[in-house]
């Protein structure tokens, strides 16, 4: 009889320690109920975009890129093509003022979500503005780095800066280094996490 009763009381501990818990853990789910449906919205689904030629910046090379550019606060920047806008974040995060062009409608939606001026057209067919700083990952293919540089180039004050990434190829080296202040080669596979093994280059121009 004793031990039955003192299975009984045992099994009463135990029934309100789970109930203890049970409500414990109840005042931590309400108290990230917020978090929680903010997790299950769109906004918060991982955002993949296919474009083509797209090799997004990756996030170390962005910081150097943007060091090389010496943006602060008070200087206005352009990101042409700039895909998902790893540079302009960066330069954003630099406190520069920052505008971007993007072709794809898509990407040019999620940088304006983003808090970004967007102009989305082709870069090359866009009226020359001008901006103090040019930071830029353009697109590589046959050239068109070459192209996208020259009409960058145009966009820049006196005293302005470019600073682009571009294949590191010997039509990039022929038609730009000469004219570049500085021409800075990037190790193999820098650009390897986004699915490319192409020979990159910094390119430096200051006016």
């Amino acid at each position: 009889m004793y031990a039955g009763r003192d299975s009984q009381l045992r099994g009463r501990d135990r029934l309100r320690g789970l109930r203890e818990d049970n409500r414990q853990t109840g005042e931590e789910m309400g108290a990230e109920r917020q978090r929680f449906d903010r997790l299950k919205g769109d906004a918060a689904r991982p955002q993949v975009f296919s474009s083509f030629n797209l090799f997004p910046t990756p996030p170390m090379l962005a910081e150097q890129v943007i060091e090389i550019a010496n943006i602060h606060s008070g200087l206005s920047v352009l990101e042409p093509s700039a895909g998902m806008g790893a540079l302009a974040i960066a330069a954003r995060e630099a406190g520069g003022a920052v505008e971007c062009v993007e072709i794809d409608l898509p990407m040019a939606n999620y940088l304006i979500d983003q808090g970004f001026a967007v102009e989305c057209c082709d870069f090359l067919a866009l009226p020359v503005g001008q901006v103090d700083r040019v930071v830029m990952n353009p697109p590589f293919k046959m050239g068109t780095d070459i192209k996208h540089i020259r009409h960058a180039l145009e966009w820049l004050k006196p005293g302005g800066r470019l600073v682009s990434i571009c294949a590191n190829g010997p039509k990039q080296r022929e038609q730009l280094q000469p004219i570049a202040t500085r021409w800075i080669e990037l190790p193999p596979g820098s650009f390897k996490s986004e699915g490319t093994n192409v020979a990159t280059a910094i390119v430096i121009f200051d006016r």
